[in-house]
């Protein structure tokens, strides 16, 4: 088991990331001068790259992916008034064909960033 795992949490502003170390629970953000943060990268340094564990990958399920690609209900009724019920209908099985039912969602491991390397090697 790795002993740190990389943590990114997606906000509006951008991602931030921070790591667990996995033997005590304490997150840390990625952060000079935090001594979790600065531990980390030396242990990296003595140990190599296998005791980290890269972030989750989550890919969402069919419903989460639909609802970002389907038109706003405004729009949906627009297209219904101004064309046919074939057109909308189109549109709508476009979308639900992309996105089938059989995709539950998943949630893998990444590789571990290239920043982490890059952060140990100027380490002197």
């Amino acid at each position: 088991m790795a002993k740190y795992k990389i943590i990114e949490t997606e906000f509006p502003t951008g991602i931030s990331t921070s790591i667990k170390n996995n033997d005590t629970g304490i997150n840390c953000p990625q952060c000079k001068g935090n001594k979790e943060y600065d531990q980390f990268l030396q242990d990296v340094k003595e140990e190599g790259l296998t005791i980290v564990e890269g972030p989750d990958v989550v890919t969402p399920d069919y419903r989460s992916q639909r609802l970002a690609e389907y038109p706003s209900i405004e729009d949906q009724l627009d297209k219904l008034y101004h064309t046919s019920l074939t057109a909308w209908k189109a549109d709508i099985k476009a979308v639900k064909d992309k996105y089938p039912k059989t995709n539950s969602g998943s949630t893998t491991v990444g590789s571990v960033p290239s920043w982490v390397q890059e952060e140990v090697d100027k380490l002197p």
